[in-house]
């Protein structure tokens, strides 16, 4: 093709050879608005040179001058990620209808074959969809989906509540403080991660999915079984023995357990476990029980003049109550929780919980805390660091009653609170970038014996790190209750007051010699014993 004139009027005039197209102009008068209206009916040019262009259209008279390219007229891209693909058409709008539309179809299916595009092309686009220069999405890949996360849910230990009632005629004082299970019991089940669907790029290219994150079931593999359903994609995990429910360092284990159906008697001689243990019954005038862990004694009657019943570090639970007949000693670790107590001994590190009452015992505690609504203190010595709490203390026959609580420095227990603080946040801080020098070795292949050996220090480390903090945040949340106490020791009696009462806090005395009804809390502040 030598030349073909495509457009003319007195001001310019459009040729097209076989490199490309032309423009001459003939007058001034002529607008690049008034040629761009031109340009709409001729898609196929795509102006090169737009210089040019507005040099000859505005100085005319100008010669024939190139201008602009042939361009094709179906133009496909495809997207750098390959999933998507386009198509504009430069062609007249009458090439959109009828014989010519059909024609149009296999030229755009003829570009979208040369720039391999095989999948995803949308036939509705090419039927009813299709409009000149517009940038038309004309072929959709398949995005990969990525495998869902594996799921666990674990055996629940939950924070020992006494649940407390009072009916008019029995007094209720209920807690599990043993998570008990039998062998083969369910302790945890893991739905396990899903490989993901592969998706497909338009080039017909295979998209891996990403595979779920496994989380790894943390067991004692002596105490605890692991068993897959691979119909129901689950992992379950279950207890191997008949034994006590015990996290330590996140993983959890079943601990030894001693039952006893009846009672700790002649017929079970004292106990000494390693462990923990569960009295169904009561434990008979001067057994012993010693263990290691908790220790429940569920039996309606409680307990009575017991040598000795200790939990070297764990809490001790009586369901029934004590009634100590002067020789009953109790000691432990942690809490110890009764309905009631009554001439009896106990020793605690943390906090003794009593029901309903408490008669001529003498205890040593941490804290004191009496729960009913008419609960008692009467006779004996009740001695607390940070606080004691009960409805009445006293009775009316004015048997001589003492409560000492020997106080703390709010200064010194702030000082550790902030503390405990500031050392949750350097662990967290210390797990979170842990935690990042896991994932890169957990998620490298081939690694070599002593990368394999860094991982397992690592993930050691980071387990003991973990346990840590969870006791940091216990600690945290006893220094919350211990800072909440009015001035540094507390007495709060809610109902009622009698008279013979001996008051002591932090060595400041004081002898009631009248009753009072009304709500009254003793407490040192600033160096003085006050009430409110």
């Amino acid at each position: 093709m030598d030349l073909e004139i495509l457009y003319s009027n007195p001001y310019v005039q459009v040729v097209e050879k076989s490199d490309g197209f032309y423009i001459e102009s003939f007058h001034t008068g002529y607008t690049l608005e008034d040629f761009n209206k031109i340009l709409q009916d001729f898609p196929q040019i795509k102006i090169t040179n737009f210089m040019v262009l507005r040099t000859i259209i505005l100085n005319a008279p100008k010669a024939l001058t190139k201008f602009g390219e042939k361009r094709a007229r179906v133009e496909v891209e495809v997207s750098n990620d390959h999933l998507k693909s386009f198509a504009t058409l430069f062609v007249p709008e009458n090439d959109l209808t009828g014989a010519k539309r059909k024609e149009l179809i296999r030229e755009i299916l003829d570009a979208l074959e040369q720039k391999n595009v095989v999948y995803g092309i949308m036939q509705d686009v090419l039927m009813t969809g299709l409009y000149p220069k517009t940038k038309i999405l004309i072929a959709q890949g398949l995005s990969p989906i990525n495998g869902e996360p594996s799921r666990v849910r674990m055996y629940e230990i939950e924070e020992p509540k006494p649940q407390l009632s009072e009916d008019g005629s029995v007094n209720h004082y209920e807690l599990n403080l043993i998570n008990k299970v039998d062998k083969g019991d369910w302790l945890g089940e893991r739905i396990n991660a899903t490989p993901g669907v592969p998706g497909k790029t338009v080039l017909g290219e295979p998209i891996p999915a990403q595979p779920g994150k496994q989380v790894a079931l943390k067991y004692d593999k002596k105490s605890v079984g692991e068993m897959y359903d691979e119909e129901k994609g689950t992992t379950t995990l279950y207890a191997l023995k008949t034994g006590a429910v015990f996290y330590h360092n996140d993983i959890i284990h079943v601990y030894d357990y001693l039952e006893i159906e009846g009672d700790v008697s002649f017929k079970t001689g004292n106990i000494d476990f390693e462990g923990f243990v569960h009295v169904q019954g009561s434990i008979e005038d001067n057994f012993s029980v010693i263990a290691k862990n908790d220790i429940e004694v569920k039996g309606d009657l409680g307990i009575g003049g017991v040598e000795k019943i200790e939990s070297t570090d764990g809490c001790i639970y009586i369901r029934g109550g004590i009634s100590g007949k002067g020789r009953a000693h109790l000691t432990c670790k942690q809490d110890l929780y009764t309905k009631f107590a009554a001439d009896c001994i106990i020793e605690c590190e943390g906090t003794v919980h009593i029901g309903f009452y408490c008669i001529n015992c003498s205890i040593k505690a941490k804290e004191v805390i009496l729960e009913a609504r008419n609960s008692r203190i009467i006779g004996g010595m009740i001695e607390a660091e940070i606080k004691v709490v009960a409805s009445e203390v006293g009775n009316r026959a004015e048997i001589p009653t003492s409560v000492l609580v020997t106080g703390f420095d709010r200064k010194v227990y702030k000082d550790t609170f902030d503390k405990i603080n500031a050392s949750i946040e350097e662990y967290n801080e210390k797990l979170v970038l842990m935690k990042q020098k896991i994932a890169v070795y957990s998620n490298s292949e081939g690694l070599l014996p002593e990368q394999l050996q860094t991982l397992r220090r690592l993930s050691e480390q980071f387990q003991r790190l973990r346990e840590e903090l969870k006791a940091l945040h216990a600690d945290r949340k006893k220094y919350i209750s211990y800072l909440r106490t009015k001035g540094e020791g507390e007495i709060q009696i809610t109902k009622q007051l009698y008279p013979n009462v001996n008051i002591d806090i932090k060595g400041f005395r004081k002898k009631i010699m009248n009753q009072s009804s009304a709500p009254i809390t003793y407490y040192v502040s600033d160096g003085e014993l006050k009430t409110n």
